[in-house]
C-alpha cells in the first residue's frame, strides 16, 4: 500500500480505505489506485469475493465488435473495486441452439448473460440455480434481472430529429428480430414516422445483415430515402461508404443516423450523428444488480433501463429540395 500511494502521492491511509471499498473516497480515487495496483502487479486477494462467469455469443463476435468490448472492458475495471472478478466465456452458435454449457461455469457465484442468448438458453442456465443476469437484453416471463439501453425513445428521438430537419422519405436499417434491441429501435422509427404522418414503406425497411448475421451490403431502393435511420454505428459507417460508392453525398444528398456511439462514429467521414449508450452507467448497475442478488436471492427480479442521449454530428443535414 505504501508503494502505491508513494506512486500516486496520496497518503497509505487514501489507498487502504479504497482496498476496503470505503464511502469516504470517490469512485474515481478508487478506480486510480485500483489501475496503479495492477501496473504494479499487486494483488489484493482477499477483496475477492465473487466470481462472475460472463458468457459471450458467437453471434456477435465479430473482428471490429466494438460495443460489447467495451461494456465488459467496463465490468473488469469495475469489479474490482466491488469484490467481484469477471471471466469470459464464448458460446459458440451450435452450442447455444443444443444447450450445452462451458466446462466450469457452473462453479461461479454468478452468471450474465453479455449480449442477447436464446430464451430456451437463458432458462437452461438458470437451471442450474446460480443467480443470473442479462445485460442489454430482457424476457417477458424469464425470472432474471436484467439492464437495457432505452433503444426505443432514443430511436423515437433520432427519427424525430431527422423530421425536423424535413426530411420524408426515411428508411430504416436493420433486421427485425435480430435482437430485442433492433426490434425496439425499429418501433421508436415507426413511432416517430407515425406522429409525422409520413407513410411507412415496405421497401424502406431494409436488412444489414444475411441468415447467418454477417454484415453485409444494403440492398438500397429504388427510390432512394433522404435519410437513413440505422441501428448501430458500424451499419452506419459502412453505409455512409456504400453511398459515397455510388456517388451520393452525404450529408449534403443523403443523411445518416447510427446508434451506440462507438469509435464508427467518431472515423466515419462525416462522423455520425448517434445514440449514446452510457455502456460504464450499464456496467455499474448490472454489477449493482448482481451484487444484490448474490446477497438477497429472494429479491424482486428488476429491469434497469438507461437513457441514451443523442450526440449531434455531421452526417445530418436540412432535407435537400427534391
Amino acid at each position: 500500500m505504501q508503494d502505491i500511494a508513494t506512486e500516486l502521492g496520496i497518503s497509505k491511509m487514501t489507498v487502504s480505505k479504497c482496498f476496503k471499498n470505503s464511502q469516504d473516497i470517490s469512485e474515481e480515487t478508487k478506480r486510480i489506485i485500483l489501475k496503479k495496483a495492477e501496473e504494479m502487479g499487486y494483488e489484493y486477494k482477499r477483496r475477492l469475493k465473487y466470481s462472475i462467469a460472463v458468457l459471450f455469443s458467437e453471434v456477435y463476435f465479430e473482428p471490429n465488435e466494438k460495443f460489447y468490448s467495451g461494456l465488459y472492458k467496463y465490468l473488469q475495471e469495475l469489479g474490482w473495486a466491488n469484490s467481484m472478478k469477471f471471466s469470459l466465456f464464448y458460446v459458440s452458435r451450435e452450442d447455444e441452439k443444443r444447450s450445452i454449457l462451458n466446462p466450469g461455469v457452473d462453479k461461479f457465484n454468478g452468471i450474465m448473460f453479455l449480449g442477447q442468448f436464446s430464451r430456451k438458453y437463458v432458462m437452461h442456465v438458470q437451471s442450474l440455480g446460480i443467480p443470473t443476469l442479462c445485460l442489454d437484453f430482457s424476457y417477458r416471463g424469464v425470472e432474471a434481472d436484467s439492464v437495457v439501453s432505452d433503444s426505443f425513445r432514443a430511436s423515437y428521438n433520432l427519427t424525430s430529429h431527422l423530421i425536423d430537419k424535413g426530411h420524408k422519405k426515411i428508411a430504416f436499417v436493420g433486421n427485425l428480430n435480430y435482437t430485442n434491441s433492433v426490434n425496439d429501435r425499429y418501433l421508436g422509427y415507426y413511432k416517430a414516422m407515425l406522429e409525422g404522418e409520413l407513410p411507412l414503406r415496405a421497401d424502406y425497411r431494409l436488412d444489414d445483415r444475411d441468415d447467418k448475421g454477417i454484415l453485409q451490403q444494403i440492398q438500397l431502393p429504388t427510390d432512394m430515402p433522404t435519410a437513413f435511420v440505422c441501428n448501430n454505428d458500424h451499419t452506419a459507417f459502412l453505409l455512409i461508404k456504400q453511398l459515397k460508392g455510388l456517388g451520393f453525398k452525404v450529408p449534403e444528398e443523403v443523411s445518416v443516423v447510427g446508434f451506440d456511439d462507438v469509435i464508427y462514429s467518431e472515423i466515419s467521414d462525416p462522423p455520425i450523428t448517434s445514440a449514446h449508450v452510457q455502456r460504464e452507467f450499464m456496467a455499474e448497475q448490472a454489477i449493482q444488480l448482481m451484487k444484490r442478488r448474490l446477497q438477497h436471492p429472494e429479491a424482486n427480479v428488476r429491469t434497469v433501463t438507461i437513457d441514451c442521449s443523442i450526440k449531434y454530428r455531421d452526417s445530418v443535414t436540412t432535407c435537400p429540395i427534391i
